[in-house]
């Protein structure tokens, strides 16, 4: 093998235009050939095969033509750039594909050892291999159709049609002033012949004058025209929010042959899948007493199999599973401020908000859901009157009561708004949390991590918006708290021992278990509360904090991208796993054994595990603090 300089400039000029490199800075890229070497395989020889042993070597397609060979005798054509065993560099794991050379083929061979070196050094090849990770688990993802439910009907329902377009010979200026005439964000630009040519939109306006130097007069197929994200009318729904997601394309383009006949944006894929919570919330709210509304909670297990079934993306099946538990609770709590009032203790004295936090407040609720609630209560104009303390006493037992009755059982914990601990005017509230952020303790650092996910489950929100702005502020000041609550993050560990091996957790007679939540779910949902808090990102579901995270530059996207598909697989294996047990009524937990899965799945597994961890390390490394 010969040592490739990086006086050459060939391979620096490849890598830089493929896919796996392009958002890799020029000295990184210097960095990873200078550490590389080049290797030839001959045509019709394999550089691995299916159940050889992981060999420590990481390769990328240099030049020639090679074919990847995936189990079920999938085959792949590998581009150039492309890296070859990346995933048995992640999980460190027998080969289970083949690549095979169809001409003779260059690959760069670089050692794991010197790969994680250059992970460590080098933030944007960093970035660049999380997004390749972030790929690998969604293609790995069961393909699920989604069959029922307004995602399986087709774009053609909610396009916007005849769509907005100009020519190739508009000007920026021309092309600015047409959108603000007619008030549009996006158009699509078509030949003579109306043959789509690409899009055109304010951002794309944007970057061709501030960094491309674009004049007005320039033409916008030049300097301003994007790739269109094409599909057909009939495309369902489910496919389009993945290709949405896949590519974060705000807009698709419905074609029929070449030609754009319809264009389908975020906004509109959003309004169609919040249509399908509405019957639910009705179902909910017409509930007239406590034992409708347990008829309806006890079927909560047929409402996450039909969420599952017509979202394709676990966070939004279980984001909706969760919308389906709140609205029971929203009606509990309103059939206690009617027995209130039948029983003569009139309405409420004071504005107040019920909060619900832990899974509740972030929205990611599984079948088997306790309490977890507190309440704010406003701050009366004069001193607290006995009698307003006692009307909040009575009713938020009542509350309690009602929950438990429907399917939510009593905290074991007792974090419940009939505790006085979690029954507190705003103020109170306010001055606790000053206390706890400028006396940090490991109990506090505990509490803060299950009372930080506050959200409002009924009442006035703006009381919750006040408590929220206070936390963010006072952890601005005092950041202190946010070291413990790190330190207690580390205290769990993914389900990952040496050379990432999937361990278990816990051992009963039915054998040995890997714990999703604890080793998993929550160091995620842990994770992403720290930063968010630290960021003063105010959203609560651990996706939306990714996102916002994202968003006030403290996480690349391609690494919350990864994290976030690390998610989505353990969400779904614990989803399946819970919707299994209920349908042979068994109990129900959070432990996966994965002697019982698929290989397939074992691999998922192990690879969001490995998003997991790197995650976790990035905490870590933030707070000076050893996970091991």
């Amino acid at each position: 093998m010969n040592q490739i300089s990086v006086n050459k400039s060939s391979p620096l000029e490849m890598l830089s235009d493929t896919r796996s490199f392009r958002d890799v800075d020029p000295e990184t890229l210097q960095a990873f050939v200078a550490a590389s070497r080049i290797r030839t395989v001959s045509a019709g020889e394999a550089l691995f095969r299916s159940g050889e042993a992981y060999d420590e070597r990481v390769y990328v397609l240099f030049r020639g033509e090679m074919l990847m060979r995936r189990p079920g005798g999938v085959e792949m054509d590998v581009q150039a750039g492309d890296f070859l065993g990346l995933a048995n560099y992640l999980d460190r794991q027998p080969h289970t594909s083949s690549a095979v050379a169809q001409t003779n083929v260059s690959v760069l061979e670089v050692p794991a050892t010197v790969l994680h070196e250059l992970e460590q050094h080098h933030p944007s090849l960093f970035n660049a291999l999380n997004r390749i990770l972030a790929e690998k688990l969604r293609d790995r993802r069961p393909d699920r159709q989604v069959e029922s439910g307004a995602l399986a009907e087709p774009v053609s329902t909610v396009m916007k049609s005849p769509v907005a377009s100009c020519g190739p010979g508009m000007t920026l200026q021309e092309a600015f002033l047409f959108m603000r005439e007619r008030r549009i964000g996006s158009c699509v630009v078509t030949d003579a012949d109306g043959r789509l040519l690409g899009l055109l939109t304010y951002a794309g306006l944007a970057e061709a004058m501030l960094l491309k130097d674009a004049q007005p007069a320039d033409s916008i197929l030049k300097v301003a025209c994007e790739e269109a994200r094409v599909i057909t009318a009939s495309t369902p729904l489910w496919k389009a929010e993945e290709l949405q997601q896949r590519y974060n394309a705000k807009y698709l383009i419905v074609v029929e042959g070449e030609n754009p006949i319809g264009m389908i944006s975020q906004t509109d894929m959003l309004r169609a899948v919040m249509a399908q919570h509405t019957a639910f919330s009705s179902l909910a709210s017409d509930a007239q007493n406590i034992k409708e509304l347990a008829d309806i909670s006890s079927r909560v297990a047929e409402f996450a199999a039909k969420a599952r079934e017509a979202h394709r993306r676990p966070t939004t099946a279980v984001r909706f599973l969760s919308e389906n538990h709140l609205a029971i609770q929203r009606r509990g709590i309103e059939l206690a401020l009617e027995w209130m009032e039948d029983h003569g203790h009139g309405k409420p004295p004071l504005p107040f908000s019920v909060l619900i936090m832990g899974s509740g407040g972030r929205k990611e609720m599984l079948l088997n859901p306790d309490q977890d609630n507190a309440i704010i209560i406003g701050d009366a104009p004069e001193t607290k009157d006995k009698e307003q303390q006692d009307w909040f006493e009575r009713f938020t037992k009542r509350v309690n009561r009602n929950l438990d009755r429907t399917g939510y059982p009593l905290c074991p914990g007792d974090i419940m708004a009939r505790n006085p601990m979690y029954r507190k005017t705003l103020s109170e509230w306010k001055e606790q949390i000053s206390n706890v952020a400028s006396k940090p303790t490991d109990k506090a650092a505990r509490w803060a991590n299950v009372m930080f996910d506050f959200d409002t489950l009924y009442g006035d929100d703006s009381l919750t918006t006040e408590l929220r702005r206070h936390t963010l502020a006072e952890l601005e000041q005092q950041p202190r708290l946010l070291s413990l609550m790190a330190a207690h993050d580390a205290e769990g560990k993914p389900a990952l021992g040496f050379f990432n091996q999937l361990i278990t957790t816990t051992k009963d007679d039915r054998g040995e278990h890997i714990d999703i939540k604890r080793n998993g779910l929550r160091i995620v949902a842990d994770v992403a509360r720290i930063f968010a808090l630290q960021s003063g990102v105010a959203a609560t579901n651990t996706v939306d904090r990714l996102t916002g995270l994202v968003r006030v530059g403290k996480l690349s996207d391609d690494f919350a991208t990864s994290v976030a598909e690390g998610f989505d697989e353990l969400l779904d294996l614990l989803l399946a796993h819970q919707l299994r047990q209920a349908s042979n009524n068994k109990k129900l937990d959070k432990l996966i054994n994965p002697d019982k899965i698929s290989a397939s799945a074992r691999s998922s597994l192990r690879m969001a595990m490995r998003a997991v961890k790197r995650f976790q390390d990035r905490l870590q490394d933030d707070y000076g603090s050893d996970v091991f």
